[in-house]
C-alpha cells in the first residue's frame, strides 16, 4: 500500500479521546437532527395522526438513523458499507410518494413500500459499476453546487424563524441567526484546539440559552415526553404490500441514491480522499439494508447528509470513530423520548444560522469540483450553464407542471432530480464517442 494510501487510511482511523469524541459527536447528531426530526412530522401532518403516534415516529427514525450509520461506517465483512464516516438521517426524497400513499392506503402500505424498494434497490445497487459511469466530473460537480444553492434557502428561512411560523422575519430571529452564524464563523477563525472543534455546539448551545432568556424556548415538549420506550418493528400491523406504491417508492429511492452519489464527492473534495466505485457500491448497499430495517422498525429511508461532511470540514477532525459514536448516540435519543425532546425545543433561528454555515461548505465544495474542469473542452460550458438554468428553473417554478400526472409532477419539479437528470443526458449526446472512434484514437496515441 502507497503511503499517500496510508495517510488517506489513517485520517479516518485518527485516535479521538472519549470525552472530545462525544462532544464531537453531538454536533453531528444536531447537524442532522433538524432534518431527520422534520420527515415524521410533516408525514404525521399529511396524515392527520395524533401527537402519540407522531412522538414515536419521531423516536423510531432517530432509532433506526443510529442503526444505518453503523452500518455505513462500521460495514459488514468488506460487502456491505463504505466504512467511511458518513452520517444519515431522513431522507426527503421520498417524502411525496409516502404522503400519497399513507393517504390512500394508511401506514401499513407506506412501510410495506419502504421494505419493497428497499429489496429493489438493494439488488439494483448489484449494477451500479455501470450506472457511475454516467457521473463524471462535470455531472457531479453541477450535482452537488445545486444541491448547496438548493439548501441556502431552508437555512435562510428557519435563520427568520421558520417560513410558516407566526414570528417569521421578527428581528430577534434575524439577529440570533446572523449571531449564531457569526460565532461560528469566528470560532473557525480565531479558535484554537478543541475550542475550535466545538464551533458549532457552541453556536447552538450559546444561541438557545439566549433564546431562553428572551422567552423564545418552550420546554413543555420535554416535560411531556416519556422518560424511556422500546422501539418494536411493525408497531402499527403487518406491512402492506402493493406493487404500484413499491415502485413509485423505488423510483424516488433511486433519486436518493443519486443524491448519496453526490456526498461521497463532497466527502472527497473536503477530506482529499478518493472514493473508489467499489466502496460507493458497498456503501450503497448499506443504505439499502439500513432501508429494510427502518421499514421494519417504523421508519423512512435514510440520506447521507452533506451537513456533517461540511462539519468535518469545520472540526478538522475526519475519525470515523466519531460518527460511530454519532450513530450510538442516535438509537439512544431515539429510545429516550425526554433526551430527543430537547433537541427538539432549539428555536429555529439558531438552526438556521448554524447551518447556513454548513451549506456553504456544500456548495464550495461542488464549485471546486467544477473548476477542476476546462469549461471550453467537452461541451462542459453547454452541460454546466443548461443542467443549471434547468435545476434552478423547476426550484422556483414548480407550477408549470400541474398539468402532468402526480408521479411525473413531483419527479419534475424536484430541481435536484432536474438537474442531474438534464446533465446525464447532455453529457452523454453531447460527448458520445463510438467504439470505433476510441479504439482509433488510442492506437494513434
Amino acid at each position: 500500500m502507497s503511503n499517500l494510501a496510508l495517510n488517506k487510511e489513517s485520517m479516518f482511523d485518527e485516535k479521538v479521546t472519549i470525552g472530545k469524541r462525544i462532544v464531537l459527536a453531538l454536533q453531528h447528531v444536531l447537524a442532522i437532527c433538524p432534518g431527520t426530526i422534520a420527515v415524521p412530522l410533516l408525514i404525521g401532518s399529511a396524515l392527520n395522526l395524533d401527537d402519540k403516534t407522531i412522538a414515536f415516529l419521531v423516536s423510531a427514525n432517530l432509532f433506526t438513523s443510529g442503526i444505518t450509520v453503523l452500518i455505513q461506517v462500521i460495514g459488514f465483512k468488506g460487502l456491505i458499507g463504505s466504512r467511511l464516516p458518513m452520517m444519515l438521517g431522513s431522507s426527503f426524497s421520498p417524502l411525496g410518494p409516502m404522503i400519497l400513499i399513507g393517504k390512500e392506503y394508511g401506514l401499513d402500505a407506506v412501510f410495506g413500500s419502504i421494505i419493497g424498494s428497499a429489496i429493489l434497490v438493494f439488488i439494483i445497487s448489484f449494477f451500479m459499476n455501470k450506472v457511475l459511469k454516467l457521473f463524471p466530473k462535470v455531472v457531479v460537480g453541477t450535482f452537488v453546487t445545486l444541491i448547496g444553492i438548493s439548501l441556502a434557502p431552508n437555512a435562510i428561512k428557519d435563520l427568520a424563524g421558520g417560513e410558516f411560523s407566526s414570528s417569521f422575519g421578527d428581528i430577534k430571529n434575524l439577529l440570533i441567526g446572523l449571531g449564531v452564524l457569526a460565532t461560528i464563523i469566528l470560532i473557525e477563525r480565531f479558535g484554537r484546539g478543541m475550542f475550535k472543534a466545538l464551533s458549532l455546539v457552541i453556536g447552538i448551545v450559546g444561541g438557545t440559552i439566549f433564546s431562553s432568556l428572551l422567552g423564545m424556548v418552550d420546554f413543555k415538549p420535554v416535560m411531556q415526553a416519556e422518560v424511556f420506550q422500546i422501539i418494536t418493528p411493525f408497531k402499527f400491523g403487518a406491512p402492506e404490500f402493493k406493487l404500484g406504491s413499491i415502485i413509485i417508492m423505488t423510483i424516488f429511492c433511486v433519486i436518493n441514491m443519486i443524491q448519496c452519489i453526490g456526498v461521497f464527492a463532497v466527502l472527497d473534495e473536503v477530506t482529499g480522499h478518493n472514493t473508489d466505485n467499489n466502496s460507493k457500491i458497498k456503501g450503497l448497499k448499506a443504505q439499502a439494508v439500513g432501508q429494510l430495517i427502518s421499514g421494519i422498525f417504523n421508519s423512512v429511508p435514510s440520506a447521507m447528509y452533506n451537513e456533517t461532511v461540511g462539519l468535518m470540514n469545520l472540526t478538522k477532525v475526519k475519525s470515523r470513530s466519531v460518527i460511530i459514536t454519532a450513530g450510538v448516540i442516535l438509537m439512544i435519543l431515539g429510545t429516550f423520548p425526554k433526551v430527543a425532546a430537547i433537541i427538539t425545543m432549539i428555536p429555529k433561528s439558531v438552526l438556521g444560522g448554524a447551518t447556513l454555515a454548513l451549506f456553504g461548505v456544500i456548495t464550495s465544495a461542488g464549485l471546486s469540483i467544477l473548476s477542476s474542469l476546462k469549461f471550453y473542452e467537452d461541451n462542459n460550458f453547454t452541460i454546466i450553464g443548461t443542467s443549471f438554468a434547468v435545476g434552478v428553473g423547476v426550484t422556483f417554478a414548480p407550477k408549470i407542471f400541474h398539468q402532468i400526472p402526480e408521479t411525473l409532477n413531483m419527479l419534475c419539479t424536484n430541481g435536484l432530480f432536474m438537474v442531474s437528470i438534464t446533465s446525464i443526458i447532455l453529457n452523454l449526446v453531447l460527448n458520445y464517442k463510438p467504439k470505433s472512434k476510441i479504439k482509433t484514437h488510442e492506437k494513434v496515441a
